[in-house]
């Protein structure tokens, strides 16, 4: 079990609900917020962080600089995390999430090169306002350019007819069930050295979770075992997540088999990939099976990115032809998406504000 080995980071609202979650479940947790609004839906909530000074950032991810920047203290707690897993949580289309999450990824990345850094983004659903999605694009660029990252996670608000609710549930009762799986067997174990090998795989993890018992009744009235193919659906079509690359990049896959349950490794490899190593256990709570270490959803983002970008262009042709003013044909579209060079700019943005810490 590694539960006792990962601390969730919850950032901005969205960020916090997730982190609350995992909070019910007794997990250890900061919520980093600054908006008071924000942190009175989540009256019961644990060791919130308030960025003083910045009650909302109004849609601007580069105010997130200026209100770590103020708010030292944070990021000091957040270094002085002990567990080994640091689990960073936050919407890519909201601003106080999406805008310190990679500043607190790179600090961490360059000063604690021995914890493994996870993130876990919720992605906009695509008819969300066009600066959410700007941002989200902007906030996951970022974070797949961090080379020192371990497991990114980017879960779809389309899931689940966009139930934030049920997508956060699923969530976190999935990678509860992985932190929480104590399971052995003679034949085989799916040990923590090998978990979290997987969580310091750089690239995406996906987790699909199923159960052979019913709910609602007995665990001697044993349900339909769950097939392979039900779990090779649920890791790669009917879940929560972005979908596949379907570049077949995958590092490593980690199966969990329920009591007397048997996954086809054969089957899991021809649907995502040949990895470097199958880690296996035997006698679980319930069927669980991962990929880490994925080619990342490049092409989904890369759409997203540029249909915003595209409507963006469109309104604001529209606000030009209806001025007086000829200012807007000026604008640099490509300025809302950053090149790598910008990207680089970030990430020293974050080292000059790890630098004043010290």
């Amino acid at each position: 079990m590694i539960k006792d080995d990962v601390f969730v980071v919850g950032l901005g609202l969205g960020g916090e609900r997730v982190g609350y979650d995992f909070q019910q479940k007794n997990y250890s947790s900061y919520l980093i917020n600054g908006s008071g609004q924000d942190n009175k839906t989540l009256p019961d909530a644990k060791n919130v962080l308030v960025l003083e000074g910045y009650d909302g950032l109004a849609g601007d991810r580069k105010l997130a600089f200026e209100a770590l920047k103020k708010n030292k203290d944070i990021i000091k707690k957040v270094l002085d995390i002990e567990e080994k897993v640091v689990l960073l949580l936050a919407t890519g289309g909201g601003t106080t999430g999406s805008g310190c999450i990679t500043h607190i990824a790179n600090i961490l990345c360059e000063k604690c090169p021995d914890k493994i850094k996870c993130a876990c983004l919720m992605m906009p659903r695509e008819d969300e306002p066009i600066q959410k999605r700007l941002n989200a694009y902007n906030t996951a660029k970022e974070l797949m350019e961090i080379p020192e990252m371990g497991a990114i996670i980017f879960v779809s608000n389309e899931a689940c007819d966009s139930d934030l609710n049920k997508i956060n549930y699923n969530l976190v009762n999935m990678l509860d069930a992985f932190f929480t799986d104590d399971s052995t067997s003679s034949i085989s174990n799916f040990d923590d050295s090998e978990k979290l090998k997987m969580l310091s795989d750089n690239g995406a993890f996906v987790i699909a979770m199923r159960s052979d018992y019913k709910a609602d009744v007995q665990e001697s009235n044993r349900g339909k075992k769950v097939s392979t193919q039900d779990m090779i659906n649920a890791l790669t079509a009917k879940n929560i997540f972005l979908p596949i690359s379907n570049t077949g990049i995958v590092t490593h896959i980690g199966i969990i088999n329920q009591k007397e349950n048997h996954m086809d490794e054969k089957e899991i490899v021809k649907a995502v990939g040949t990895p470097e190593n199958i880690f296996t256990g035997n006698n679980g709570n319930v069927n669980i099976v991962c990929a880490s270490g994925l080619g990342f959803p490049t092409e989904y983002i890369v759409n997203m990115g540029k249909k915003a970008m595209e409507e963006q262009k469109e309104r604001l042709k529209k606000k030009n032809t209806s001025s007086l003013l000829d200012d807007l044909e000026e604008l640099e579209f490509e300025s809302q998406i950053e090149t790598k060079k910008s990207t680089s700019r970030r990430r020293k943005v974050s080292l000059d504000l790890l630098c004043e810490l010290e």
